[in-house]
């Protein structure tokens, strides 16, 4: 079951009683749908909920794999059309990206530590594909450009400790979601070649997506190197 908690007051002031039995009325309709294509969904997760201006500006709203049993989700109670219509209008779509994440181990806590910064890469690749494919988003950070494969060799020399937010969200250059729109390619391709889905690939290992999608992994120095690139 899907907890909502509701982070900011108890007087309604951010989250009115509107906003928060609409997000009770997501979570409802959509957990049944999710736990049908993710069946390893632990049995009770907590969503965090909270107002702040740290979202996506095309959406009003941002989510966040936190825990193994929790995401969080912000939403911009400044914004004209109200919380509300936020909920539902976005939540749904999020709950998929992030309850992906969960099964997948890509949590900010409690997770297994990422080995290379192109396990993100392909994390939040297969959770874009699977909001796609099986939510209904169409999503500006799950579109790649025509030279995506540049992308994707930038991000493979990189560090695992190379800076997230630049890479995944914003860069100096003025590039947007280069992890997120590299990683949805990568994601892409090797469905093509595989025949599965963001669902079937949820537990499997990044070199072997990477080796599905056509990426060649050479490590005499633990380097990873696109044949495509």
């Amino acid at each position: 079951m899907i907890v909502p908690l509701f982070l900011d007051t108890n007087d309604c002031r951010h989250f009115s009683k509107d906003a928060r039995r609409a997000i009770g009325e997501v979570c409802a309709d959509a957990e049944p749908e999710i736990r049908s294509l993710l069946v390893d969904l632990p049995e009770n997760i907590e969503l965090a909920c909270q107002t702040g201006p740290f979202v996506i500006p095309e959406t009003g709203e941002m989510g966040a794999a936190i825990a193994p049993n929790r995401i969080g989700w912000t939403v911009d109670d400044r914004l004209p059309e109200g919380v509300a219509t936020i909920v539902r209008t976005q939540l749904r779509f999020t709950l998929f990206h992030e309850l992906h994440h969960l099964v997948r181990g890509w949590v900010m806590y409690g997770g297994a530590a990422p080995n290379s910064f192109i396990d993100g890469v392909v994390s939040e690749g297969l959770a874009t594909v699977f909001e796609r494919d099986f939510g209904g988003r169409e999503a500006p950070w799950g579109e790649y450009p025509e030279d995506v494969e540049d992308w994707v060799a930038e991000l493979l020399e990189l560090p695992v400790s190379a800076p997230y937010n630049q890479w995944m969200f914003q860069h100096p250059d003025g590039r947007r979601w280069i992890g997120y729109r590299a990683g949805t390619y990568i994601a892409d391709q090797a469905i093509l070649a595989s025949g599965y889905s963001a669902t079937d690939l949820v537990h499997v290992a990044t070199d072997e997506i990477l080796m599905m999608s056509g990426i060649r992994l050479d490590k005499p120095n633990n380097a990873i190197h696109s044949t495509s690139a």
